[in-house]
């Protein structure tokens, strides 16, 4: 069992629950490709049924769909705020009150209230950061990322690994 009270509020996300975990990031700049380096670590060490794991550069509101078939979805992605714990945050996330975007881009808070707006769906939301530093071109993740990635690799299998308990 964990100490770590972020970590432990991460297995309780995690464990028994059928959800989408979805990295959000540019794997081709360094520390920002953290959320899809995620998934498809997690993806390599497999996967449990009602798990879905799926990545994007940004997330557009043809997501909304994506997440309106799941109960839950955790979001994956980098932080360039210095206050982001190590090795990951995580957050609960709320349908944001305006729909706000650029360039076809949403925050995780925008794709649910236009998940909810289309669809009718509401499903419990967290986003997992990790520290971003470093976004030079074509390189892989700077070592304090790669540190706290392969942690949350950890932590994030761990969970999903978590049998469920069936009635």
């Amino acid at each position: 069992m964990t100490t770590d009270p972020v970590a432990a509020r991460l297995a309780e996300v995690l464990t028994g629950r059928p959800l989408l975990v979805y990295g959000i990031g540019n794997v081709g700049r360094q520390d920002d490709g953290v959320g899809p380096l995620l998934v498809d670590q997690v993806a390599a060490r497999g996967v449990p049924g009602g798990v879905t794991l799926d990545s994007g550069y940004q997330l557009v509101p043809e997501d909304a769909l994506l997440l309106s078939t799941h109960a839950a979805v955790l979001f994956v992605d980098a932080s360039v705020d210095a206050a982001t714990p190590h090795p990951y945050g995580l957050d609960v996330v709320a349908p944001a009150s305006e729909i706000a975007f650029t360039s076809h881009a949403l925050s995780p808070g925008a794709l649910l209230s236009v998940c909810q707006r289309l669809y009718g769906a509401r499903p419990d939301a967290w986003v997992l950061t990790l520290p971003a530093r470093e976004f030079e071109v074509n390189a892989a993740p700077g070592d304090e990322a790669a540190r706290c990635l392969a942690q949350a690799v950890d932590d994030v299998w761990t969970g999903l690994a978590t049998p469920v308990a069936r009635p």
